[in-house]
């Protein structure tokens, strides 16, 4: 998981970074979240942490308004679902 903090809060600058981040194959999810220090939330699949250390300093850093990025790796799934509760 990758928490992104952007320059500018436009939409012109929101929007070009979503366009550039589908572009991406690591990435998963991409959420644009509040409540955080956090502007977007993206959730990444490397193979390893060459890997990681590619994508972040390769392609995720360079992106136009990025200036930063909070890291987390998961250590283990508790719990996972797909099918939504049903009410």
């Amino acid at each position: 998981m990758i928490g992104i903090t952007m320059d500018r809060h436009t939409p012109e600058r929101f929007e070009h970074f979503e366009d550039a981040i589908k572009q991406l194959p690591e990435v998963m999810e991409c959420l644009i979240v509040t409540g955080q220090s956090a502007d977007f939330l993206l959730k990444v699949v490397v193979k390893d942490m060459q890997h990681y250390e590619k994508f972040l300093l390769g392609h995720l850093t360079k992106l136009e308004g990025v200036t930063g990025g909070h890291s987390s790796f998961v250590l283990r799934e508790v719990v996972k679902k797909t099918a939504l509760p049903l009410y």
